[in-house]
């Protein structure tokens, strides 16, 4: 038998991924199951490796009686719950209780793990609603049962589960990799158990990514106008594809449309435009600005009689639209009734302002609430609140929001 080690981490798909001032996925609740393959191919320094790893994650994360809860359970030749979800709400005392786990060995029947996970662990009985989830199937070797994996796999993905594949070693077999994660972004591959910790920062932003999974119409509204010089459009298009990276751009997932305004307005493309994550970047990183005066209220326009019209969008998923703008509209008024009438129809408003130009009372104007504005002394801050913009506008609550017009 290859030596093999798998174990899978379940973070919630609503989770956000904070600044360097807080915890990883913080802001949400997740529900989190490793499941640590314990056979006899895997030697004693190495399982250890493994829960080392597993603390340093659990270190890294919002442990809480209302925040993230940690399950976890081990196999071999049979799979056995250490803890569910609902035991330890104190991160010391789940860090010290993955540190007492004792390796039973035996067999590699990775199904029987997976199959418990959708069964049990994930049931109503231990995991709590509105909470998704997100699998971390780390391995140096293939299952006993390939075939039952990849079936069990596929159960714990249609429940809504996102899976990420994580490779130790050469004797991985990369096509089970990618039969357990969700797409080939969540594939990952390390040379050895003493590099996994390299892979903690990448595999924890990728998890905490708030919007896998979760099917969105977005818009992004950009200000082309004059008073922008060319780098920083460079930088608002560099920050539109790095917020789209957070998205699960597909087909029967998430749709991304772009406007770019100034004294007009055009429409970039659809949302129905591009079905892959990568020509949707690629077609952001190719505008071209036209520059002009900052006739905001056709943008809003636009948005809403043609990209977010029912022609174009998805009724039954959540319509975003995100406004970039580095100053006042020239048509205050004009764009104040748009906003309106954009946010009646049930769109997410997310406003972001850039430098000192734009008055505080137009992005609020815009945005469907205080909440959803945003603000930036320049463009080369624009990354700092990536995460945080991205995680509002996949909010599940965006799809029924409490509106908030002005008069």
């Amino acid at each position: 038998m290859n030596n093999k080690f798998i174990f899978v981490l379940l973070f919630s798909t609503s989770a956000s991924f904070g600044d360097g001032s807080e915890q990883a996925c913080g802001g949400s609740p997740k529900d989190i199951v490793f499941i640590l393959d314990e056979s006899g191919s895997i030697y004693g320094p190495d399982f250890k490796k493994q829960l080392d790893f597993i603390q340093s994650i659990i270190e890294s994360l919002d442990v809480g009686l209302n925040r993230t809860h940690i399950g976890v359970m081990t196999f071999g030749t049979t799979e056995r719950v250490i803890f569910q979800l609902n035991n330890y709400t104190d991160k010391n005392e789940t860090k010290a209780a993955v540190a007492n786990i004792k390796q039973i060995r035996g067999q590699t029947y990775t199904h029987l793990a997976l199959r418990r996970l959708h069964q049990e662990m994930f049931s109503s009985n231990y995991s709590r609603p509105g909470v998704s989830r997100v699998a971390m199937v780390i391995t140096d070797g293939e299952s006993d049962f390939p075939k039952l994996t990849k079936e069990e796999a596929e159960l714990c993905k249609n429940a809504g589960y996102v899976m990420l594949a994580v490779g130790v070693g050469a004797a991985v077999v990369q096509a089970e990799l990618e039969a357990i994660a969700s797409t080939a972004d969540d594939v990952f591959n390390v040379g050895n158990y003493s590099s996994l910790e390299t892979l903690k920062k990448k595999l924890v932003s990728q998890a905490c990514k708030p919007c896998e999974n979760k099917p969105i119409d977005v818009a992004f509204l950009l200000d082309e106008s004059t008073s922008i010089w060319g780098y920083d459009f460079k930088r608002v298009l560099d920050f539109v594809q790095s917020i789209i990276d957070y998205f699960d751009v597909g087909p029967n997932r998430t749709h991304v449309a772009v406007i770019a305004f100034a004294t007009k307005s055009r429409v970039i493309f659809r949302l129905n435009k591009y079905p892959d994550k990568n020509r949707t970047k690629n077609a952001v990183a190719n505008i071209k600005q036209k520059r002009g005066q900052t006739y905001t209220h056709l943008a809003l326009k636009q948005l809403r009689t043609h990209v977010l019209s029912s022609k174009y969008s998805r009724s039954w998923v959540s319509r975003v639209a995100i406004v970039i703008t580095d100053g006042d509209s020239d048509y205050a008024k004009k764009t104040k009734a748009e906003a309106n009438l954009c946010k009646k129809k049930g769109y997410r408003m997310l406003a972001v302002g850039v430098g000192t130009q734009q008055v505080q009372t137009e992005l609020e104007t815009i945005a469907s609430t205080a909440d959803d504005v945003y603000k930036v002394d320049n463009y080369s801050s624009l990354m700092a609140i990536k995460d945080k913009l991205a995680s509002k506008a996949c909010e599940r609550e965006s799809v029924q929001l409490n509106l908030r017009l002005q008069k």
